[in-house]
């Protein structure tokens, strides 16, 4: 992660101070997904940030701008897709959310997912979403 990315995250929220949080984060992710070992959930510099946030998290609610698109893939150790679902219900009638089966943190022209790129593109080129949710074999 760079300089840029540690800022941007670390001032986003109040990060636990205590490295049993992150122990026990990383023991439940371990047993959840032995792949990982339990990398995602372990201590980012974040717990050592000297920096409160200076504003207060965003409240996502579906009351707001309507032109929302949502794009995830399906196996993503970084962004789940559990937690991207959580985010399009947060959404509400906002959003419409493009899944696309694949693996990693990119869907985007970057797996050669037909259906996921050529969505996302119309999107761009028009601010056309899709009438409803879109699942991308």
């Amino acid at each position: 992660m760079t300089a840029v990315g540690v800022g941007t995250l670390c001032n986003d929220v109040a990060w636990p101070r205590s490295a049993a949080v992150y122990e026990e984060g990383v023991a439940e992710s371990r047993a959840k997904y032995p792949l990982t070992a339990g990398m995602p959930r372990n201590v980012m510099p974040c717990a050592a940030w000297p920096y409160e946030p200076r504003e207060a998290p965003v409240r996502i609610t579906g009351r707001g701008p309507s032109d929302i698109l949502l794009v995830q893939n399906e196996r993503d150790v970084a962004t789940p897709l559990s937690g991207a679902r959580k985010l399009r219900e947060a959404f509400g009638r906002r959003a419409v959310m493009v899944t696309v089966n694949s693996t990693g943190h990119d869907a985007y022209l970057a797996n050669g997912n037909e259906c996921g790129d050529r969505t996302v593109s119309h999107y761009l080129a028009t601010g056309e979403r899709p009438a409803r949710d879109v699942y991308c074999r």
